[in-house]
């Protein structure tokens, strides 16, 4: 019965899509997600891009400093995608001076945590948005 009841929750668990190009940091924030909510994960741009039209994630976890295509461009690029424009979109980046935060706003992204980051934050600051 157990089993049924974490398959179901699983289910019908809030979509997120963490963008990062650092597999430890989508294994850590997999590890923090995995729980509550279904992680889907990508290792740069394109593959987000993947992502995004597979899953329709309710959210997405996007660094900045990406090769490529970085986060910033890619959240600009998203949100002109009509059925992406309005998933949340928090960046996750160690970049986190006041204009680079500001830079992210301008972008696209409802909101922003530092790294290194502590779960706690991570999981208030995604609740919050899902919430919106």
């Amino acid at each position: 019965m157990e089993t049924i009841t974490k398959t179901m929750a699983k289910t019908i668990a809030k979509t997120i899509l963490v963008v990062d190009d650092n597999i430890e940091i989508r294994r850590l924030i997999g590890y923090i997600l995995a729980p509550i909510y279904q992680v889907v994960e990508a290792d740069c741009a394109s593959n987000a891009s993947i992502q995004l039209a597979r899953y329709n994630p309710d959210l997405i976890l996007l660094d900045i400093n990406m090769p490529g295509v970085n986060g910033l461009e890619w959240c600009a690029m998203i949100r002109t995608w009509y059925k992406s424009r309005d998933i949340k979109i928090i960046m996750v980046s160690a970049l986190n001076k006041s204009e680079e935060i500001s830079e992210g706003e301008r972008f696209g992204a409802d909101g922003y945590v530092s790294k290194p980051f502590s779960p706690a934050i991570l999981l208030e600051e995604i609740s919050r948005h899902l919430s919106e």
